[in-house]
């Protein structure tokens, strides 16, 4: 393949597969007078389990692809290759096979190897540049359909020690694990954040407030650099490791990184923190859910109240909020109904108290397996299936609490 073509100038990328030399002149021709389409270049073997190529990021990153298969070398080895290469790029690409063959058998084997069209040799150029245009808005129509799906939840504690960042690991492993969405978790936390702890993640070269400064080059090569992917296939942006002072945000990096993320993963998961006010309102605005946790005690409940008090202020803040009530028993000394009467806001999940097990996880640095049995992991599982499920309903996954008396807060 020649040299990559930049991303930013790719909207469909087209290449051929073994072409004879008067059919790669042809496709040239055809691509350069389709506006959006671009001919990055030509793979001179076939496709196939033991020849796999790389194939560069305009590929990888464009709206579409279109792949156009001369079949007339080995024509067994063209159809693994239109199959190889839509296992890849599935519902992205186009495959046009090109022959001198025009028989019946062939034209079936084609399609049933995932072929968009068949076209006979000597290439038409007319009918390959109509070919294109087709497949060139079906790929833009197709990614209008599907961009900026990725749903943003960011996790905020009431205060500290109420347990944000497990809330925040645990759903994220339950989504990748039991779903198998990709998921994103971001540490932001400008110092000595916790996630790599949880998951035993011994290193990271780069971390978030990297990535909010170089925001203007963000594209799939720096985002690759960025992340550090754990062993159950969760994809981390960890906290430094060190002590260090909070970084100037742009003031529209958020939006447009969470803009980009939403097209890159099915979750993207933020445990930040309520200290960073600068990026507070512009988090939330870009977050589609707000996780606020807190635990069942009296003082992290009076913070509840005062924080819902004051972030209602942001515009959309209440219809985003989800309350998230950790270490959840039945012996709380403040009833669930206490809790939604004081604050005015239904609990979204309550996760069930399970110190043991997850001072044991913490330690090992491998969240609590999702399929373990019991209230803690349950909680999870209900969570992120109505998350998968795009569920709005709140739903309480503890034990009904005894109802007792209500400390004024």
């Amino acid at each position: 393949m020649p040299a990559d073509t930049p991303k930013s100038e790719v909207i469909q990328a087209v290449f051929s597969v073994c072409a004879a030399p008067e059919v790669a002149a042809a496709v040239v021709t055809a691509v350069g007078s389709v506006p959006g389409s671009e001919f990055i270049g030509e793979f001179q073997e076939y496709i196939s389990a033991e020849k796999r190529p790389q194939f560069p990021p305009s590929l990888t990153e464009a709206l579409g692809c279109v792949a156009i298969i001369d079949c007339d070398r080995d024509p067994v080895l063209a159809l693994e290759t239109m199959e190889r290469l839509k296992q890849t790029f599935l519902h992205k690409i186009s495959l046009i096979a090109i022959s001198a063959r025009t028989d019946a058998e062939f034209l079936l084997s084609a399609m049933r190897a995932g072929c968009d069209d068949v076209l006979t040799k000597p290439l038409d150029v007319a009918i390959f540049t109509a070919a294109l245009t087709r497949f060139q808005k079906g790929h833009v129509s197709a990614a209008m359909a599907t961009q900026g799906k990725g749903k943003v939840i960011s996790f905020y504690g009431v205060k500290g020690g109420v347990g944000t960042t497990t809330t925040a690991v645990h759903l994220a492993t339950h989504l990748v694990r039991k779903h198998r969405k990709k998921v994103l978790l971001i540490d932001y936390k400008h110092e000595l954040g916790h996630v790599s702890l949880h998951l035993g993640i011994k290193e990271s070269s780069y971390y978030f407030d990297e990535l909010v400064r170089n925001v203007d080059r963000l594209d799939a090569d720096l985002l690759d650099g960025f992340v550090t992917r754990h062993s159950s296939g969760l994809e981390v942006i960890p906290s430094p490791d060190i002590c260090a002072l909070p970084q100037e945000v742009p003031s529209d990096a958020i939006s447009r990184i969470m803009d980009y993320l939403r097209r890159r993963y099915d979750f993207i998961l933020i445990d930040t923190s309520m200290q960073y006010t600068s990026i507070l309102t512009a988090m939330m605005n870009a977050s589609d859910e707000v996780a606020l946790v807190s635990t069942p005690d009296v003082a992290a409940l009076r913070d509840l109240v005062r924080r819902i008090e004051h972030l209602s202020l942001i515009d959309g803040f209440t219809t985003k909020l989800r309350v998230i009530i950790n270490r959840s028993t039945s012996d709380d000394a403040v009833s669930a109904q206490d809790i939604e009467n004081a604050i005015r806001f239904p609990i979204h999940v309550a996760v069930p108290n399970n110190y043991a097990d997850l001072m044991r996880a913490i330690n090992a640095g491998e969240p609590v397996s999702h399929q373990q049995r019991g209230a803690f992991t349950n909680a999870f599982d209900k969570w992120a299936t109505s998350l998968v499920n795009d569920g709005s309903a709140g739903f309480t996954s503890a034990e009904p609490p005894k109802k007792k008396s209500f400390f004024g807060f």
